[in-house]
């Protein structure tokens, strides 16, 4: 069964709501009328009740004086009274006027003096009755019934209910409907956000929402939908990119391995012929590994959010590692290593080791012979940051080849120089990652990567190494 609108459920629960409130309403209304109508009337009764008392109470002690007549005056206007006066002695009728006056529940009744009670006549009408003695000069005692018909209250008691039930659906009607119509348009952008993500596809990702004029909860929504379709954008591109990456790189040494396999295939050759070609073939399979794991660390750095839990790193003592990884290969270049100052980072240790390790095997790949290679490092004052340096003496870089050097698969000069051309990019992936950055300058034959850590990243070590680091 397919689940309902959200703006027929508003409609339905506003409607529901409503005629909860609405029946509260309709009863306390109901009761707070009926409370005042019996007030009234039981307050209408003993007043006239007071007027008839004092008018018989004040008549002339003629015993020929119309007495029945002073009651009847005192009834005229009023349909709904009637009046019963009773023997004191033996309950018996003496006088009656009114449509009530002869009941029987009034003879048999008993009465309390002064006090109103309500009753319920055979003929189905209420009535409030109230009982007082008389003393009428030059009478004998006498009891005096008044009552009261409450079939006009009665009648707008009932009119009210009707008018309520006739009226109460019709509102809940409306205000459902208005509920519902309120819900759609309020809906009716997400009815464009379902278009336009339809029309998204893995080819088509730069539509966005627009958040123009919308409420500000449906703005949020807009805004972070907008930002996931940034983030699957750049999570397309960076596939593009990477599949790019793989065609572009590995077509040429692929092609070159199956050239020389067909080659040598060609004809029967001698052993070591055949040697030669598996050794070359070897280290061209190792090369194509090496930019396949460069490659892999490169797209794990671009998916991964910036580094949340860092652990402390001594930045000197994992220069010193680095730097006894690359002796052989610094003493081959006739170069001398030497690491300068102290820095303590809060970092991704392996990391931190593997751009340093890219630097300095650049560095040592480009130096001239019998030149130093420094590695500087810096901790400003207060944890303000703090800097790491890699610094040779070589070929000046063209100023054109700066902005492009951290580019992937970019490489100075011919390819005869070494590397793959993803190093750099490797040290702007992983000082990215430490929400850092790499700058580079080349001036007169002296190049300078400076790696820049942030202040929460940074800060001066606990153990001070007196003096430079040297790697001959």
């Amino acid at each position: 069964m397919k689940p309902m609108s959200l703006a027929l459920r508003l409609g339905l629960i506003v409607t529901g709501v409503g005629l909860l409130l609405a029946t509260v309403l309709v009863v306390l209304v109901y009761g707070v009328l009926a409370r005042e109508l019996d007030k009234r009337a039981v307050d209408q009764l003993q007043s006239k009740l007071g007027q008839i008392q004092h008018s018989l109470e004040e008549r002339p002690t003629d015993p020929g004086a119309p007495w029945q007549h002073m009651l009847a005056d005192a009834l005229l206007g009023h349909d709904e009274l009637s009046v019963t006066v009773l023997s004191s002695d033996d309950g018996a009728p003496l006088y009656g006027l009114g449509s009530h006056a002869y009941a029987e529940e009034l003879r048999q009744g008993n009465w309390p003096n002064g006090q109103t009670m309500a009753w319920h006549a055979d003929d189905g009408h209420d009535l409030l009755t109230v009982r007082a003695d008389l003393a009428i000069p030059g009478l004998p005692a006498q009891r005096l019934l008044l009552s009261q018909d409450r079939s006009s209250d009665n009648f707008l008691l009932d009119a009210f209910l009707r008018a309520a039930l006739i009226s109460l659906p019709i509102l809940l009607l409306l205000i459902g409907a208005a509920a519902w119509w309120t819900g759609y348009q309020g809906l009716a952008p997400l009815r464009r956000f379902r278009r336009t993500t339809r029309a998204v596809t893995t080819r088509q990702l730069s539509l966005r929402l627009d958040d123009t004029d919308l409420p500000a909860e449906v703005a949020d929504l807009a805004a972070a939908l907008n930002t996931m379709l940034e983030r699957l954008n750049a999570g397309v591109q960076q596939l593009d990119r990477f599949a790019d990456d793989v065609a572009h790189e590995l077509r040429a040494p692929l092609g070159t391995l199956v050239g020389r396999t067909q080659m040598v295939l060609s004809r029967k050759r001698d052993e070591a012929t055949y040697r030669q070609a598996l050794e070359e073939s070897l280290d061209e399979l190792d090369r194509l590994g090496r930019i396949v794991e460069d490659m892999l660390l490169l797209a794990r750095l671009d998916s991964q959010e910036p580094l949340r839990s860092p652990t402390r790193v001594n930045v000197d003592q994992e220069a010193l590692k680095v730097c006894s990884l690359f002796e052989a290969y610094a003493e081959a270049h006739e170069i001398e290593l030497v690491v300068k100052g102290h820095l303590a980072v809060e970092g991704d240790k392996l990391m931190i080791q593997r751009a340093l390790s890219n630097l300095l095997s650049n560095a040592i790949r480009h130096a001239n012979p019998k030149t130093p290679v420094y590695i500087e490092l810096v901790a400003q004052e207060h944890g303000a940051g703090g800097h790491v340096a890699v610094i040779n003496q070589g070929k000046t870089i063209d100023p054109q080849d700066l902005p492009k050097i951290f580019e992937r698969f970019y490489r100075l000069g011919n390819r005869q120089t070494g590397g793959n051309g993803l190093g750099l990019a490797i040290v702007r992936a992983i000082m990215a990652y430490h929400q850092g950055q790499v700058q580079v300058e080349s001036q007169k034959g002296n190049t300078s990567f400076v790696l820049t850590f942030p202040p929460i990243f940074s800060s001066a070590p606990t153990t001070k190494i007196n003096g430079s680091l040297t790697v001959r």
